[in-house]
């Protein structure tokens, strides 16, 4: 499997979230708010995941480069991956890019920060602070599974975090 076709499979995923999930907003009723605001908040963070993890643009293999040099010193932080990553030859890198590297940059510049934020509105007894966050943390969580689904089910690069 090439860059491209995980890239594009990743991608996919990511799209096929964002669409099932604008079904289940365009399905609520206006009248139904609470609802209403959670499935827009967790159809934010899909979007998120597309835009801010893939770089999500038309043509692929420019995103990919940048992602590559988004990675430099955030993989110090995970060291199983940083050993598999400096072990591959610069076409598997980019396979390894294609697959990891969206879920490493969310993980890295993003998800620390909102369970922080969770832990200080949890503290503070900010319930409309914890609605939100949850949804969010919980939505990328969500596509965090999905892409792993199905690096495990096509054999690239699963079960690495």
């Amino acid at each position: 499997m090439t860059y491209l076709e995980i890239d594009q499979a990743i991608v996919e995923i990511t799209r096929e979230k964002c669409a099932e999930c604008r079904a289940r907003l365009d399905a609520i009723p206006k009248e139904n708010a609470t609802e209403r605001k959670a499935v827009q908040l967790e159809y934010g963070m899909y979007t998120f995941c597309g835009n801010a993890g893939l770089l999500h643009q038309g043509n692929r293999e420019a995103p990919l480069k940048t992602r590559q040099r988004f990675l430099g010193n955030k993989l110090q932080k995970y060291p199983k991956l940083n050993d598999v990553y400096q072990n591959l030859d610069e076409e598997e890198k980019l396979c390894f890019i294609a697959a990891l590297q969206a879920e490493i940059f969310l993980r890295d510049q993003w998800l620390g920060e909102q369970y922080a934020e969770l832990a200080a509105a949890e503290t503070s007894g900010d319930t409309e602070k914890i609605f939100e966050l949850k949804i969010k943390i919980g939505s990328v969580e969500t596509m965090f599974a999905a892409w792993e689904a199905w690096r495990v089910e096509n054999n690239v690069y699963p079960k690495m975090f």
